[in-house]
């Protein structure tokens, strides 16, 4: 049933679905608008509705990953970081209260709303936490954007001590993938890390998520899809042509952490799978 509903919010346009989403989490919003909407830090977060990526509790994912950007990406406090696909804020939120003053945040945003949003409810408390839009198309986001397989991240090289990108390499085609991590080898210093998630498809991956509630059905060259419709909805990889592509852009090491998305056996770390990359 889930994969039904999929498909059809799949053909839904980028205002669709975000439409949808609204209505689908109206009575929570409605509780929180008479509640009161919870805070982190001084911060309010949005209500469920307001939030139009990914799934669970806004908070936790992101206190969760606050978890793993110290532990498993040796995030320090004084760090300059740079988050690739803001949001909301869902990452940036649990950091308010972590990094220093005199360290930086930046994040970009292909949704202009969310990047306002963010600027108000966040830099307005923390100056040194800074939101800006960049206008990327992706067919489940954003219309008649730029391309992002050419995108140029609006940085100096050199620029930060650690990066992440959740649940954005999710959402690109190769030739958008191999962009995005020569990207952030540019604009990363050396000795730098940088945190991505992906579907990672291995030989066990391959056949457990065939039968998991995220099967990609359609492979074409070098990635595969849930979605013939909507292909920036969930894009897979081979796990070893993601690590080829981080060493022909310059990293040198990779540690990957399993997730739990495909139904694998064995320990996992997260739903999606986790690459370290410095």
């Amino acid at each position: 049933m889930k994969q039904y509903f999929r498909s059809f919010f799949y053909l839904l346009s980028p205002r669709g679905r975000r439409f949808i989403r609204r209505i689908f989490f109206s009575p929570l919003d409605l509780y929180f608008f008479f509640k009161g909407k919870k805070t982190y830090n001084g911060i309010v977060l949005p209500s469920p509705g307001e939030v139009f990526t990914g799934g669970g509790d806004f908070l936790e994912n992101g206190l969760k990953y606050k978890k793993y950007f110290i532990e498993l990406g040796g995030l320090k406090a004084k760090d300059h970081v740079l988050d690739i696909g803001s949001g909301l804020g869902r990452m940036a939120i649990p950091l308010t209260n972590y990094l220093h003053k005199k360290a930086s945040y930046e994040g970009f945003e292909i949704v202009k709303s969310a990047v306002d949003d963010c600027s108000k409810r966040i830099t307005n408390k923390f100056p040194n936490f800074s939101f800006r839009h960049v206008c990327i198309e992706n067919d489940l986001y954003v219309k008649n954007g730029a391309c992002a397989s050419k995108f140029v991240f609006p940085y100096d090289q050199n620029n930060f001590d650690f990066a992440w990108a959740s649940s954005v390499f999710t959402h690109l085609e190769p030739d958008a993938v191999i962009n995005y991590l020569k990207e952030a080898r540019r604009v990363i210093r050396p000795g730098g890390r940088f945190l991505a998630t992906f579907f990672l498809m291995d030989q066990e991956s391959i056949i457990t998520s065939q039968k998991s509630k995220y099967p990609f059905k359609f492979k074409i060259h070098d990635a595969w899809y849930m979605s013939k419709i909507s292909k920036g909805a969930n894009v897979a990889y081979e796990e070893k042509k993601i690590l080829q592509w981080a060493n022909d852009a310059g990293w040198k090491k990779a540690k990957t952490f399993h997730g739990s998305w495909s139904g694998r056996k064995g320990a996992t770390t997260d739903f999606q799978d986790i690459i370290i990359f410095s």
